[in-house]
């Protein structure tokens, strides 16, 4: 009885290919891993939802990542109230810009970190 290889190929089928031959990919020993939280919130009046769930969650600090257009408008405000009555101490970072370079990313992670450091 005869069992098909049952490779998959990414090119042509030619002579080459009709030989009943494995081919085993090589594992890449570097991978990269990217943490998302388990729920994210993104439609109209998701807002409260997802303040109460910070508070829920036991959380006891929070940074807000936003631009300048919307912190000086009191958008983050709206924010930095809920949390701070519920006792989430806050700190706001607003110096996004569209299409933000390394360097912002970087200042946003260096505000970060010293939440995790206590």
């Amino acid at each position: 009885m005869w069992f098909p290889g049952g490779n998959s190929i990414s090119e042509n089928v030619g002579p080459k290919h009709l030989i009943n031959k494995k081919t085993v990919a090589k594992r890449a020993e570097n991978m990269l891993w990217h943490k998302l939280p388990k729920s994210i919130y993104f439609r109209r009046g998701s807002l409260p939802i997802a303040l109460d769930e910070v508070i829920t969650d036991g959380h006891k600090r929070a940074l807000i990542v936003t631009d300048r257009f919307l912190f000086n408008n009191g958008y983050a405000d709206q924010i930095t109230s809920v949390l701070k009555a519920a006792g989430v101490e806050t700190e706001v970072f607003f110096e996004v810009e569209a299409d933000p370079t390394l360097t912002i990313v970087r200042k946003g992670a260096d505000r970060r970190t010293p939440l995790n450091q206590t």
